[in-house]
């Protein structure tokens, strides 16, 4: 069955990655563009992680895991080759209402990692339900070469008017009107 695809504000939001390796590398490529507060605890942790911690907010903690690390956590990857381990870090977080994907690991997770395209302000997120993820990220390089150039000024300009003009009517018309110019002159007149 499809997943609802809510889309949620991590800025400053407590996030843990448990793991150190590619998998998690992986992750976090992804969650820091989204500014939280983010936590990597692994006994070794890839020489790609430190370097993001170089240019992002992580905090790096080069040790087992343990079970105290999951409290008040807003998000919580596990992102471990043991499966009794992931079954831990899943059952903990349900218990306390934390949100967890254990990687590679359907049924131990509470959300699916998108393939995401982020272009400024907009991100788009595909998954297949976790059955297939590897078909989720070839369509996402598909997709991503369909993005047109400009859309970051659009959404600027439709922001703009939503900011400085009074809901109603007029201003929704006027805001389909402007996309729908833009598409036009792209090439795509189904918007």
């Amino acid at each position: 069955m499809a997943l609802f695809p809510m889309f949620v504000d991590l800025h400053g939001r407590d996030c843990l990655v448990i793991g150190g390796g590619e998998v998690a590398l992986r992750k976090i490529e992804q969650l820091v563009k989204f500014s939280p507060h983010l936590c990597v605890i692994a006994p070794i942790i890839h020489g790609d992680i430190r370097a993001l911690a170089l240019i992002y907010p992580i905090e790096l903690i080069e040790r087992e895991y343990r079970m105290n690390d999951l409290e008040n956590r807003f998000l919580v990857i596990g992102a471990l080759d043991i499966l009794e381990e992931q079954k831990n870090i899943y059952h903990m977080c349900m218990e306390a209402k934390i949100q967890v994907n254990c990687v590679d690991s359907p049924d131990l997770c509470s959300f699916i990692f998108p393939a995401l395209i982020v272009e400024g302000d907009l991100c788009l997120g595909i998954n297949t339900a976790g059955r297939a993820p590897a078909v989720s990220s070839a369509l996402r390089k598909y997709l991503s070469g369909w993005i047109p150039q400009g859309i970051g000024g659009l959404i600027d300009q439709v922001d703009s008017i939503r900011k400085s003009e009074p809901v109603g009517k007029a201003r929704q018309e006027k805001i389909i009107g402007i996309c729908r110019r833009f598409f036009e002159r792209i090439g795509n007149p189904k918007v």
